[in-house]
């Protein structure tokens, strides 16, 4: 799904970026089409001078419809200056102006304005232009409304968080698991969750007779609402496993609330045998 998300990114990118060479290519062939006007106003002698003008009339008609119409395929020229003005603001890696998201939010049709936003956000963080990035992930986010947008949001979001902390990228949580007397095979989940926050897990994993567990960003169900957050953010961890063992009766449980260590992307959590809480089925 992610690389799904990148290869539509990159070719949103290539195409609405292309346009600014199109609409001078198109400069140019009205201007061209300005010569035979001129050479008829300076030659009294030219023969069929309606036939040119009639011509010349029809490509300059072409041209001011093609990027001026209502129904434009090249896009409008208000378009192509907005378009002109953020790209020269990721250029620079400077926070995209106020009045001009608000010229975007006016100008761009709502039905292309997640097409437009998604390939500017992504062009910053390719280019690793991130203040850019970062003012264009936060005047943008209001475009993103459906399921599949919001998705698309968090997973641009989370790569730009990854290029600004690149070491919380392979953040992970260890789990040495000391299991009760007598549990030799047994399976289990391990979960991670916001201490009052969502009853989303940041990460969630099951296990089958390995009593070394790793979560990983991986293990996250939503993009950007992972183990890096919670190491960014330093915000307190529920810890909560479930176990069963096959030679017992009964489900064990553990709960632990923890926080992590920020200055290593890497943590490790010990269950003791004597941790876990027995619930008979």
């Amino acid at each position: 799904m992610v690389l799904s998300n990148i290869i539509l990114n990159s070719t949103a990118s290539r195409i609405l970026f292309k346009k600014k060479s199109l609409m001078i290519y198109i400069y140019i062939l009205a201007l061209f089409s300005l010569l035979p006007i001129f050479a008829y106003v300076l030659s009294q002698k030219t023969i069929n001078k309606g036939y040119v003008f009639g011509i010349s009339f029809l490509i300059i008609i072409f041209c001011i419809f093609s990027f001026s119409g209502k129904y434009s395929f090249l896009g409008s020229v208000k378009e192509q200056n907005i378009n002109a003005k953020i790209l020269l603001s990721i250029d620079q890696d400077v926070t995209v102006p106020d009045e001009l998201v608000s010229l975007f939010d006016i100008r761009i049709n709502e039905d292309e304005k997640v097409f437009w936003a998604q390939s500017y956000i992504f062009k910053a963080i390719s280019e690793k232009k991130l203040n850019s990035a970062e003012s264009l992930i936060s005047m943008f986010e209001k475009y993103f409304k459906s399921s599949d947008e919001k998705f698309l949001f968090y997973t641009l979001y989370t790569q730009l968080r990854d290029a600004k902390f690149p070491i919380y990228r392979e953040s992970k949580l260890i789990l040495e698991l000391s299991l009760p007397d007598g549990c030799k095979k047994f399976q289990g989940n391990a979960s991670l969750f916001i201490m009052n926050g969502p009853k989303i897990p940041i990460a969630s994993k099951d296990f089958l007779n390995d009593s070394k567990v790793i979560l990983e960003n991986t293990n996250s169900s939503i993009p950007g609402f992972d183990l890096a957050s919670a190491y960014l953010n330093q915000e307190p961890i529920e810890l909560k496993i479930f176990l069963e063992c096959e030679e017992i009766t009964g489900i064990f449980t553990t709960d632990n609330v923890f926080l992590f260590d920020q200055n290593m992307h890497i943590n490790q959590h010990i269950i003791q045998s004597n941790e876990w809480l027995k619930k008979t089925q």
